[in-house]
């Protein structure tokens, strides 16, 4: 191997070792691979690998901290972190200690293929190795690991993004609709920071007076103004060497903005009736739920201001948007409030999580919240039920539409009973029966309704022509051929 074209895998599951195998040298790439971490950092100190897929848990030397040991190896390759468990924490370490990126089990090959493209285009162009630093025990700030849930691909995006950039000093601009979880984000960003064992201070600027905002923001000195009987450092002075949160920035009258402004750009400011500059050194992070552009062209925004911000620009999505991860946001509020009261044996009936996921949420996760509150009223013990929700939640989610879950019902069903056949005589081969069965039905049914038509297949499958080709042939598939080619010849 020279490495040009060498990529190792790392899994301690043979089956998934050879799947990778299989795909990767079809498309022309030297593959290695290694079952443990120990064998792949001995590979990777004596060989020359441009890209590494390594598994996140493995006995022994783990993923994570393979990233850490390859950091004093020679060979610096980009490492992809794989596993099934796609949690936010995971996500974030894995991008915190240098991971190029981080990917799910199962594994869709050709947004493997698209991501190791994506790096052998950029080759020669590396990036500094992040600094990784020792972290402080969780909870100085409150802030749960596990607050934050998002299985949706957007979600997975956004915290790559923070694990990126929790350890740089730019400013933060989270932006998205009331309830989405923005200051769950910016805790994330501050907990991960070099600053977490610094405080982080969260000011609503949308819910203090104009009037009393500037000194809450920069603090005032006795006498100042009728009632200031004694010197009061503002959020700026309490945030320093930490983190400052400006939430609902957008509800920030122009003057005020024009002192954030200078702020940001000299470190320094002015207590209310203070004639001597206070230097410090805060990272802003700040929040709306109101879209900033507008409000510049309304000259209700300073555009300056707004381009300071959003040097890191995170977007979170409406609940509305990521319908997957509502079950699994209203089991942990089931689990976080029900243990505060005792009830912790209360579960989602599955016909109230698929209303729950029928529901538009114009409060988000702020009123899924709520609503899981009221429903820990009324059930002592045992599901949550439909009856329990309340009734415009009911009206309105019943409006949609069902046949989207009927299809996830049958296809729920299809899986039980293939399990139920072929677990003993299978198992080790469960995955790859199943999905090879899926395709093979998903392929055939798509060729017949595009008339045999492989360009348009592979455009409505997402995929290239050359591995639906590859596919088709490793299938033994027999694609119907088009209408103009079967009829019958003439006389």
């Amino acid at each position: 191997m020279n490495g040009s074209k060498d990529i190792l895998i790392v899994d301690d599951e043979e089956n998934i070792r050879w799947l990778f195998t299989q795909a990767l040298e079809d498309s022309s790439y030297n593959v290695d691979t290694a079952c443990s971490g120990e064998e792949a950092l001995q590979k990777i100190r004596s060989q020359s690998y441009f890209m590494v897929f390594t598994d996140i848990f493995m006995e022994g030397i783990s993923g994570l901290e393979l990233l850490q040991k390859v950091r004093d190896t020679d060979h610096r390759p980009h490492i992809v972190v794989m596993t099934a468990q796609d949690t936010m924490n995971n996500t974030i370490e894995a991008m915190r200690h240098g991971a190029y990126d981080y990917i799910s089990k199962p594994f869709d090959f050709d947004e493997i293929l698209k991501l190791i493209d994506k790096v052998e285009k950029s080759r020669g162009v590396q990036a500094p190795e992040p600094k990784v630093e020792q972290k402080t025990e969780q909870g100085q700030d409150d802030f749960s690991l596990e607050a934050i849930i998002g299985k949706n691909r957007r979600m997975q995006d956004i915290f790559k993004v923070i694990g990126k950039a929790a350890s740089t000093q730019f400013p933060v601009l989270i932006t998205g609709e009331s309830g989405t979880g923005k200051e769950l984000v910016a805790r994330a960003l501050h907990h991960y920071s070099d600053r977490s064992h610094k405080p982080f201070i969260f000011i609503n600027c949308a819910a203090i007076s104009r009037e009393l905002l500037e000194s809450e923001l920069f603090g005032h000195e006795k006498g100042s103004f009728t009632g200031a009987v004694e010197t009061k450092k503002g959020k700026f002075e309490l945030a320093d060497g930490g983190t400052l949160m400006l939430d609902e920035i957008g509800d920030m009258e122009l003057p005020l903005q024009a002192k954030i402004l200078r702020v940001l750009q000299n470190n320094e400011f002015y207590r209310v009736g203070g004639k001597d500059s206070i230097r410090v050194d805060v990272r802003i992070i700040a929040a709306t739920n109101q879209r900033l552009p507008e409000l510049m062209k309304a000259e209700r925004f300073r555009e300056d201001l707004y381009h300071r911000l959003n040097v890191i620009n995170i977007h979170l999505p409406p609940l509305r948007d990521r319908t997957e991860d509502i079950p699994l946001l209203a089991e942990f509020f089931l689990k976080k409030y029900g243990k505060t009261s005792g009830q912790d044996r209360i579960y989602l009936a599955p016909e109230t999580a698929e209303l729950l996921m029928q529901y538009p949420w114009p409060g988000n996760i702020r009123e899924l919240e709520n609503i899981i509150k009221r429903c820990l009223v009324l059930v002592a013990r045992g599901p949550v039920l439909p009856d329990h929700l309340p009734d415009p939640l009911l009206t309105e989610a019943r409006k949609t539409p069902k046949a989207g879950k009927t299809w996830e019902t049958h296809l729920g069903n299809v899986v039980r009973d293939f399990l139920t056949k072929n677990q003993e005589s299978a198992d080790g081969q469960l995955y790859d029966l199943l999905i090879q069965a899926v395709e093979k039905h998903l392929f055939e049914q798509l060729l017949e309704s595009r008339r045999g038509n492989q360009v348009a297949t592979s455009k409505s499958l997402g995929i290239n022509r050359n591995t639906l080709k590859r596919k088709i042939d490793a299938m033994g598939i027999e694609p119907k051929k088009k209408n103009n080619d079967s009829n019958p010849p003439s006389h």
